[in-house]
C-alpha cells in the first residue's frame, strides 16, 4: 500500500511542480498553499515506508495511513475531474503528452475556483495528517522511489554484496514479520509433504523492506531445522560462478567434489 501511496504522493508532486513553473497558482491566489503541499507531501513520503512496516500491527497506524489514502485518492480525483472537464470541452484532441489537465481546469474560470477549494481543503487534511505522525515517531527511511534508486545504484557499483544466515532482532520493526515467517514455513511444510517436486519461494521487494530478515528467520526456524536433514544457506553475487556455486553446495551439505 504504501508504495501506492508514495507513487500517487510522487504523481500529485509532479503536477504541482508544472504549476508553479505555469505559475498558475499566482493567478488563483494558492501560492502558500501549493509551496506547503509540495513540502507536506515531500515529508510525508519519507515516512511511508516505515509506517507500511508497522500498520499492519497497529490499529493507530493502519488509521493513520488510512487518512493519507484518502487524502492521495482526493488528489487523484482533482486531476481526474479535470480530465474530463477537458475532454467535455473538447480538448481530448490536445497531445496527451503536452497536456496538463490541472492547468487546464485552473485556466478556465468555471472551474478554477472549485479546484482551488479542493486544493485548499485537501491541503489542511496533509495539516492534520502530518501532525498526526508525530505521535507515531516514524523513522524516516526515505521514499519507495529513492530507497529503489539507491538500491539499483548499490548493485550497479558493488556486484560482491552478501547476506548472512544470522538475522538481528533489533532491526525488526512490529509483528509482520512474524506473520509472514509463520506463513511461509506454513507453505514449505506443507508442500513438502507428498511432493516430489522442487519447490522455489522467491522474497521479492525494494531494499530495506526485510526480505533477508525474514529469510534468515524462516531458515533459522526450529520447525524447519527438524524437518529437513541439511539446510544451507547460499549467498551470490551477481558474477556468481555456476560450477563454483554447486561446489559450494556440495560442500555445505558434507559432500565431497573433485
Amino acid at each position: 500500500m504504501a508504495m501506492i501511496l508514495d507513487a500517487f504522493a510522487y504523481y500529485v508532486q509532479n503536477m504541482l511542480t508544472e504549476m508553479v513553473k505555469e505559475e498558475v497558482h499566482m493567478l488563483l491566489g494558492v501560492r502558500d498553499d501549493i509551496d506547503k503541499m509540495d513540502v507536506k507531501l515531500g515529508d510525508l513520503k519519507n515516512f511511508l515506508a516505515d509506517a507500511d512496516r508497522r500498520n499492519i500491527t497497529d490499529k493507530t497506524v493502519q488509521e493513520w495511513v488510512g487518512q493519507l489514502k484518502r487524502a492521495m485518492y482526493e488528489a487523484a480525483d482533482i486531476l481526474d475531474v479535470c480530465q474530463l472537464k477537458a475532454m467535455e470541452r473538447g480538448s481530448s484532441t490536445v497531445d496527451v503528452g503536452c497536456f496538463n489537465p490541472l492547468l487546464f481546469c485552473m485556466r478556465n474560470p468555471s472551474h478554477a475556483h472549485d479546484i482551488a477549494t479542493r486544493i485548499k481543503g485537501l491541503n489542511k487534511r496533509l495539516d492534520t495528517i502530518k501532525e498526526r505522525s508525530a505521535a507515531f515517531s516514524f523513522i524516516n527511511l526515505g521514499s519507495y522511489e529513492d530507497r529503489s534508486s539507491k538500491v539499483h545504484a548499490s548493485h550497479s557499483g558493488n556486484t560482491s554484496r552478501e547476506t548472512s544466515r544470522e538475522f538481528d532482532r533489533s532491526g525488526i520493526v512490529g509483528e509482520k514479520i512474524e506473520e509472514d515467517t509463520r506463513k511461509l514455513v506454513e507453505i514449505m511444510l506443507t508442500e513438502k509433504e507428498g511432493n516430489a517436486n522442487i519447490m522455489v519461494v522467491a522474497i521479492v521487494g525494494v531494499g530495506g523492506i526485510g526480505k533477508t530478515t525474514l529469510a534468515q528467520k524462516v531458515f533459522n526456524d526450529e520447525t524447519v531445522k527438524a524437518e529437513f536433514d541439511n539446510t544451507i544457506w547460499l549467498s551470490i553475487n551477481q558474477d556468481f560462478d555456476r560450477v563454483e556455486l554447486l561446489r559450494t553446495i556440495i560442500t555445505l551439505a558434507g559432500g565431497k567434489h573433485w
